[in-house]
Order: C-alpha cells, then sequence, then structure tokens
C-alpha cells in the first residue's frame, strides 16, 4: 500500500474494505479500527463521493491511488482529514484535488504540509504537471493555503475560485 509521509503525516488512499465499512458498517468500524475515526469523518463531499468510489474500486482495484485518501495525525492514529484525487493524470498530465481538515485541528501548517506532500507524491510518482483546485470566494483559510503553496488563481466562477500550480519536469535522463 502507498503510504506518504512527513514529519507528522500519514497520508495513505483509502481500501475498498474501508469504503464500504464507512458506508454499510461504520459502528463495527469505529470499533475495530486501531485509528480513531471522528464521528464528523468522512466530510459531506467524501460521503456523497463513496458510492462511487466503491463501485469504481469493485471494478478495478489497481486505481486505488486515485479517488479518497486519508490523512491522518500519525502520533495521534486518527483521521484528522482527507483528499480527494479526481480521475487518473491523462495524457495532458493535470489532476483535480480538493481537501477537507476537520475544523478541530487548530494547527493550520498541517494542511499545508498533507498538501505539499501530496503534491510532491503527485509530481514525482504521478508524473503531473498541473494540478487543480476550487475553493469559495469567501474560504480565507484555503486561499491563504493556496497562495502558500505556490498556487495561481485562474478564474472566479461565481462563488468559487478555480487555483491551479504547473509543476516544472525535474526528471533528468
Amino acid at each position: 500500500m502507498i503510504e506518504i509521509l512527513t514529519n507528522r503525516l500519514m497520508i495513505v488512499p483509502c481500501s475498498l474494505d474501508i469504503a464500504k465499512s464507512l458506508v454499510f458498517h461504520r459502528k463495527e468500524l469505529d470499533k475495530r479500527s486501531p485509528i480513531e475515526i471522528p464521528t464528523c469523518w468522512p466530510s459531506a463531499f467524501v460521503r456523497g463521493f463513496l458510492p462511487f468510489y466503491i463501485e469504481s474500486l469493485e471494478k478495478e482495484e489497481k486505481d486505488l491511488d486515485c479517488g479518497v485518501w486519508m490523512i491522518i495525525l500519525y502520533e495521534e492514529k486518527k483521521i484528522i482529514g482527507d483528499i480527494i484525487m479526481q480521475g487518473k493524470p491523462k495524457t495532458e498530465q493535470n489532476v483535480r484535488l480538493s481537501y477537507h481538515i476537520e475544523d478541530k485541528t487548530t494547527d493550520e501548517t498541517i494542511a499545508y504540509e498533507a498538501i505539499d506532500a501530496f503534491i510532491d507524491w503527485l509530481t514525482y510518482q504521478m508524473f503531473v504537471k498541473k494540478i487543480i483546485m476550487e475553493c469559495e470566494v469567501k474560504d480565507e483559510d484555503s486561499i491563504r493555503l493556496f497562495d502558500k503553496l505556490g498556487f495561481i488563481c485562474t478564474k472566479k466562477d461565481g462563488q468559487f475560485f478555480t487555483w491551479e500550480i504547473q509543476k516544472e519536469e525535474s526528471h533528468e535522463e
């Protein structure tokens, strides 16, 4: 299984078993999991995405790297958020991401640490060149985070901003 590790975090793809347990056997999962799963996780967006995710994993197990990734605060062994990678990088090598960190996680550097590590993994392992993210116009935390990560706001559509970051080729052959 893929693991992205930072000083404080472990970011791992959500397996088919965990996804099914979240939908069908949540109470049992809460009892048996060695990692604490907050009652407010997964986010509403992820809950809506899980049926599609389960269906796609049942068709092709190898696509586990696309979809839902869990952000785990390693020392506390607790899920604190998620990253969703929407689709595989196609020939144009673009990926659309969204993220959610629990509000009770007061240290805003955690979101930076998680997204930065995930982008590094994407650009190195998946050869992604452009990452696209969105946020609401009034979401000051995401705006500050995207700016700090080096994203550029490329579009405003109603109440949403679209942000992009281009990664240059760092592999020399």
